[in-house]
């Protein structure tokens, strides 16, 4: 398992120097004019001038004000007034740091599973997730691990790691992301696949409680130990689908799908569907209903299709 440890860091990098470029950001925001109606100030005393009792002293104050525009010069009633615009104002951004604490929705779940495809089984599923959404961008980190003994044997073991990150692209509803993934099955063809990709989002429903969203990109997988252990080209296209129907239920729906360049009949699938119901809001603490489906369309010896369907306790930290 050296070459997880190895990937494992690999990815962890890509999205430290993603967040180390948001740091390094920062922004212009182009405020309204404003109306300049009332005359400038009179300009504070300089120390420096000379007292009224010297010969030649003239204020300054009266200066400016003779140099104000005479009544005949005003604007005739009815004109627009007069508008200054007013300079853009540097934003510094807040203060960064490679694992910030605030903004944070995790999550831990257990409860049973079970397994239809490759293995026939019940199961005990556990998974944790780490989100963390600010208006600049947004990283979700999910793990999964399904584990089945059965008379001693070792019916399904699979450990399920997917990252998503996305950056948004000023005020519009496009964003860039980096999406990546790693899969250890004892029970397919390989022991480990690791795939990555990026490219466009673009958010078509983003308000409160309601987000609609599809992407497009281009990357690659690998597949380690098993026949094709070399890299494979291929694009990726995404929906997803999150509405939070009222205060207790929330409903999640995504499909990703990867065709690799060079042969288009050659392709995966992840389908990810869940229905979370609150129980208790202190703890929060949720009831999950969820079903994930793996499609591989050249497993080699293996079935195409793993779906794992599960009935889960959710916490929330």
């Amino acid at each position: 398992m050296s070459r997880l440890g190895e990937l494992a860091l690999a990815s962890f990098l890509t999205f430290g120097f993603a967040f180390a470029a948001d740091a390094l950001g920062q922004d212009f925001v182009d405020e309204e004019p404003y109306l300049n109606l009332l005359p400038p100030a009179d300009p504070p005393l300089d120390p420096a001038q000379p007292s009224p009792a010297e010969e030649g002293w003239v204020d300054p104050g009266t200066l400016a004000r003779e140099q104000l525009p005479s009544p005949q010069d005003a604007p005739a009633p009815g004109a627009p007034p007069v508008v200054t615009p007013r300079a853009p104002r540097l934003i510094v951004p807040e203060s960064w740091s490679w694992f910030p604490r605030d903004g944070w929705d995790n999550s831990a779940e257990l409860g049973l599973n079970g397994a239809t495809g490759n293995t026939e089984s019940l199961t005990l599923q556990t998974g944790a997730r780490f989100k963390r959404k600010t208006d600049i961008n947004m990283f979700d980190l999910r793990l999964l691990q399904n584990r089945t003994h059965s008379a001693g044997v070792t019916s399904q073991n699979n450990v399920l790691l997917y990252t998503d990150f996305e950056r948004s692209l000023g005020n519009s509803s496009w964003n860039w992301f980096v999406k990546q993934g790693l899969e250890y099955d004892e029970l397919r063809a390989f022991d480990l696949r690791y795939f990555i990709n990026s490219g466009l989002g673009y958010n078509w429903i983003d308000a409160d409680g309601l987000l609609l969203s599809t992407k497009m990109g281009v990357g690659g997988s690998r597949e380690f130990g098993g026949i094709d252990d070399h890299w494979t080209p291929e694009a990726l296209l995404g929906a997803s689908y999150e509405h939070q129907v009222n205060a207790r239920n929330k409903l999640v729906a995504k499909l990703d799908y990867y065709p690799a360049l060079d042969d288009v009949s050659n392709f995966r699938t992840i389908t990810d569907l869940s229905w979370e119901h609150l129980l208790s809001e202190s703890p929060s603490l949720s009831l999950k209903f969820g079903a994930l489906h793996r499609h591989d369309s050249q497993p080699g010896d293996s079935v195409p299709n793993d779906l794992n369907y599960s009935a889960l306790l959710l916490y929330k930290f």
